[in-house]
């Protein structure tokens, strides 16, 4: 259900989504993973998303071009959803994918500092999770620090796993550091 006054709608990303994914990702990295006590700056996110002088942003933007060619050749193995806000401007993604073994994830959600808080978040993740299934576990990680997605996880039935996170991320050296969460399906047996 979305709030009144905020008129977005969720669709399947294609490739020419592209440049306007990896810009909401990259902004969103910029507002959310600084942390001055660990060491990560906003800086070193930059230069870790586009390089010291922009270079790797045309490579970024081919790798999501690629990801989004190839759910579109196999959806069975990941799909990607955008949020389009007024029927223009794409203000949020996420991308569930099945990996090699057969484990279920929720992989990439991201919305625009500016769209927070609309009710976008929330539709994203419902679609991610419809693709996946009720009867699925589903695992994701997050950053350590970052309480906001935390408690935005837990609302939508997710806790920590207790298990390492698989993903290590570093930036400028410092490792940012990540729990692992889960959903656990709805039918008894079933594991991710």
């Amino acid at each position: 259900m979305q709030p009144p006054g905020i008129r977005f709608h969720i669709r399947d990303a294609g490739p020419d989504d592209a440049a306007a994914i990896r810009s909401v990702r990259a902004q969103t990295w910029l507002a959310t993973y600084p942390n001055a006590e660990l060491g990560i700056t906003r800086e070193g996110l930059r230069r870790h998303l586009e390089g010291e002088h922009g270079e790797r942003i045309a490579g970024h933007i081919d790798r999501t071009r690629q990801r989004l060619s190839a759910h579109a050749a196999d959806p069975a193995g990941g799909c990607d959803f955008v949020a389009v806000l007024a029927g223009r401007a794409i203000v949020g993604f996420t991308a569930p994918f099945v990996e090699a073994g057969g484990r279920r994830r929720v992989g990439a959600l991201y919305v625009l500092p500016s769209a927070q808080g609309s009710g976008i978040g929330h539709a994203l993740l419902e679609r991610n999770l419809a693709w996946h299934g009720d009867d699925r576990d589903v695992y994701l990680t997050v950053a350590a620090y970052n309480e906001k997605a935390r408690r935005f996880y837990a609302h939508h039935g997710f806790v920590v796993s207790g298990q390492p996170a698989r993903d290590e991320l570093s930036i400028d050296g410092v490792v940012m550091p990540e729990l692992e969460m889960v959903r656990r399906g709805t039918s008894a047996g079933l594991g991710g």
